[in-house]
Order: C-alpha cells, then structure tokens, then sequence
C-alpha cells in the first residue's frame, strides 16, 4: 500500500461525513466562484469564502494543483491550502502531493479533495466545466454533528465508492469522532453502539447499530 493510500483510509470516513453535511446545507443550488471576491455562491442565499484545490482535465485525463496552474495567474491568497498540502506531502513523502500533475487513474480529483478534507477540517466542492472540474473547499461552513445512524450511512456509503483499509479506516473514524471502539463495537455518547464485523480479509462483513429511543 503506498502512502498516499494508507493516509486517504485513515482519513475518508471522516471526510466523507463532512461531504454528506455539505450536502445538507447547500442541496441542489447551483453554484459559481469569483475569483476576485475569493468565494463560492450557492443559490441566492449562500456564499463562502474557498480555497481552490486544483482541477480535472477530462480531455487529457489529468488533475492539476493550483499551485501548478501558472497559466491561469490565480489569486495567491487562494491557493494557501493547496500549497499547505504540497508542504505536508514534502514532509510526507508523499509524491500525489508534490507532483504538479498526474493521470487522474493515479488519483482523482474527489481523493485528494477528500485527502484534503481529512486533514484540513474543510468540505470541498466539484465544480464541472466544459472539459473538466474543479475542486475546491470552502471556509465557514457550519459545524455538523455526526449521529450514529449518520455514521452507519456514511461507513455504508464510502465502502462503496472507495477502495481502502476498511479496519484501519473504520478505527481512525471513530478515534476522529472521540467515540470509544474497540473489538468491533463503537460507543457514541448517547448510549448507542455501532458494531462492525470484519470477513478474513479485512472487509467489512457486517454494519448495523443499537440506537436507544430518544425521549
């Protein structure tokens, strides 16, 4: 497994339960950036401040970090998080973090973003272009509680849609939530259990939650 693989298990559960409260607040609002206010709108009645991550080019199947894109003469105010990243993956070693581009079969641009999520604490947004996407997080954005039937939805979910160490990762989402695990059982505050079962190898087998009636 290499690096950049090993840091995206322990971190994509926790990303994405912040992507899925994102998801939440902004629903189906269509979207635009302006570059030179240094924010994203959602809709009439939404707006954040963002920091651009990088974009997709679906003509040539390659992502690109901002702070490579010189041809598009960004905002240096915008690109600190992604120039945060390049920093990390220098002290890392992590090379999917350094290189100024790569095939998208190497990792897309929803990993790193999530990546980026994981460690930063920030959701982030696909923009679609005619020709590609670009991504990038948003500042702002109001706390969201993770409920244990949240956290069973979005263990459900990322299994799903990513390939990664569902042990390691399943551990590291609850030791982010501060929600006491071991041998397979989660214990959130409210008195709920989540129990996780894992098959010989290292799937997870079965999912399901004790979660007491609220009074």
């Amino acid at each position: 497994m290499s690096a950049f693989d090993d840091l995206f298990g322990r971190h994509v559960l926790t990303a994405m339960a912040r992507q899925m409260a994102l998801a939440d607040v902004i629903g189906e609002r269509d979207w635009a950036v302006d570059m030179t206010a240094g924010g994203a709108t959602f809709g009439p009645d939404l707006k954040f401040p963002i920091q651009l991550l990088g974009s997709e080019s679906h003509l040539d199947g390659t992502w690109l970090w901002a702070w490579a894109n010189h041809a598009s003469n960004l905002p240096p105010a915008l690109t600190h998080l992604c120039g945060w990243m390049r920093g990390y993956g220098q002290n890392a070693g992590i090379a999917e973090l350094t290189d100024a581009s790569f095939p998208l079969d190497r990792a897309d641009g929803h990993r790193l973003a999530l990546l980026a999520s994981g460690l930063t604490g920030r959701p982030y947004y696909r923009g679609p272009y005619d020709g590609g996407a670009l991504f990038f997080h948003l500042e702002g954005v109001p706390p969201h509680e993770i409920t244990p039937e949240r956290a069973i939805t979005v263990i459900s979910q990322t299994i799903s849609a990513f390939a990664f160490d569902h042990r390691t990762g399943v551990a590291a989402f609850f030791e982010h939530q501060r929600w006491p695990y071991e041998a397979g059982i989660a214990h959130h505050p409210s008195g709920a259990t989540i129990h996780v079962a894992f098959d010989d190898q290292g799937r997870i087998a079965q999912l399901n939650g004790s979660i007491p009636p609220r009074g």
